[in-house]
């Protein structure tokens, strides 16, 4: 999938999804791949949670400037994969964009193109830590993206998909 470009999408596009976007473009993007965020019911413009920004500068990488953004208002023209957080965020994904030609798929289901088929409740799901509210939450959720950003990596590269 070299010169391609994944989307990453979550609730609000402050938390999750913002981490995901920089752990991808930290992996993949010397291949040419481009890694992008956007929420399902994004405001635009808020920036990435303090939370986050931590659990990104901790890994070397910087969110600062992170804006959100909305699904809706977005081309998908040249996305590959889009990549939800959760089975409701796929979900509400496929309901709102049935036009969409591309790649659908779990961050929690690496490969797994549920566009054309899978269970997504087989994979794990990225819990919102925004409605926890703590820094155990954050922290939990960082690893489990990092750990599952770095499992979709090959895929991606590759081209993989199941």
């Amino acid at each position: 999938m070299s010169n391609g470009k994944v989307l990453f999408i979550c609730s609000g596009n402050t938390c999750r999804s913002p981490l995901a976007e920089v752990l991808g473009r930290a992996r993949l993007g010397a291949a040419g791949i481009r890694c992008e965020s956007a929420g399902l019911d994004a405001c635009d413009g808020c920036g990435a949670t303090a939370e986050s920004r931590e659990q990104a500068a901790e890994r070397g990488l910087d969110l600062e400037r992170h804006r959100s953004r909305a699904v809706d208002a977005l081309s998908l023209d040249g996305v590959g994969w889009v990549i939800g957080m959760t089975v409701d965020h796929v979900r509400r994904f496929r309901n709102g964009r049935p036009d969409y030609a591309g790649h659908v798929g779990l961050l929690g289901l690496p490969g797994v193109d549920l566009a054309v088929g899978g269970d997504p409740f087989a994979g794990e799901q990225v819990d919102d830590p925004y409605r926890r509210g703590t820094v155990t939450a954050y922290e939990a959720m960082a690893e489990q993206v990092e750990r599952l950003v770095a499992a979709w990596a090959p895929r991606l590269l590759g081209g993989e998909t199941t």
